[in-house]
């Protein structure tokens, strides 16, 4: 693995500022990008990155047709070089409150009703605390929120179902349940499965829904039947579809209340046993977070304290 070292063997700390430099321009894709993104013109960066590569005695970029990656020596450089950003942000963070401007980045992730109803409040009420944190938001599958926390591409990550994954912390934050959404003359599970269901389809955001799964087990007891999927991509859509007579989706009691009172669609009570729905919020063990994360998720479990699982 490479070391950040003069040419006389010895560590020279005045490399430091030109490794910052290399992992902006890494995330950023491009020498172009990154001189924008650090205010200062190609010249200075391309300079820069020579000058590291010299002292290290080692490649760490290559051009490919899209802009450039680093090397096998620039991903170690680049490990390196997200630890010592780690580090200056937590003395950001941790001394810096004062200090006008972001002092901190949080990236946050979770499926998109827990964005629409459950986020809100939680990000608000942390920002009172800390409104220098600068926090970002994406939507995904968990599976795939899941996979970007493992990638170091999220910081917290909150989804529908327990991952248990080595290396990783977990808390159940919300509890909500799950019911069917069907076209407004339908009022009962019994009258869906009774009727015209085989001319439904089952509405879905998108496929291997762990709600519609849930939905499809209950379905297939007490009416077993090939069904027919349909996938809309949003959940408005699916809220349209419904209405319009077209089909019947499961989703979150919590989200529908707020978006159904404008729409002629039933809601159907399914079993006990699959209806009650738990929301994980996952991040990576306290002792490898950086100090933002730490706080985010103790402010997020402050009100009902639960013990993390967490796996060595």
């Amino acid at each position: 693995m490479a070391t950040i070292t003069s040419n006389d063997g010895v560590m020279d700390p005045r490399l430091l500022p030109d490794v910052m430099v290399f992992l902006e321009v890494v995330r950023a894709g491009s020498l172009t990008r990154a001189a924008e993104r650090l205010h200062t013109v190609q010249s200075n960066v391309s300079a820069r990155i020579k000058k590291l590569e010299a002292s290290l005695g080692v490649s760490l970029l290559k051009r490919h047709a899209r802009g450039i990656k680093p090397t096998p020596a620039g991903e170690a450089t680049v490990a390196m070089a997200m630890r010592m950003d780690a580090v200056l942000e937590d003395l950001r963070f941790t001394f810096g409150q004062g200090a006008h401007g972001k002092i901190a980045k949080l990236r946050l992730g979770a499926i998109e009703t827990v964005l629409a109803v459950h986020l809100p409040r939680k990000v608000a009420g942390f920002l009172q605390h800390h409104p220098y944190v600068d926090i970002s938001v994406h939507t995904g599958s968990s599976a795939n929120l899941l996979k970007q926390i493992r990638d170091g591409d999220l910081d917290v990550g909150f989804v529908s179902r327990a991952p248990k994954i080595p290396g990783l912390r977990e808390y159940q934050v919300f509890t909500d349940e799950l019911v069917i959404v069907a076209p407004a003359a339908t009022h009962s599970l019994a009258l869906l499965l009774a009727g015209n269901a085989t001319s439904l389809k089952i509405l879905v955001q998108r496929l291997g829904c762990s709600y519609t799964e849930r939905m499809l087990n209950v379905l297939s007891v007490k009416a077993p039947r090939a069904y027919r999927q349909l996938e809309l991509g949003t959940l408005e859509g699916i809220l349209g579809f419904v209405e319009a007579g077209l089909g019947f989706a499961a989703m979150p009691r919590s989200f529908i209340n707020t978006l159904s009172i404008k729409r002629k669609v039933a809601l159907l009570k399914l079993p006990p046993d699959v209806s009650k729905l738990e929301t994980y919020l996952v991040a990576p063990a306290a002792n490898e977070a950086r100090v933002v994360i730490n706080e985010f998720v103790q402010y997020c479990t402050r009100p009902n304290p639960r013990r993390p699982t967490q796996s060595a």
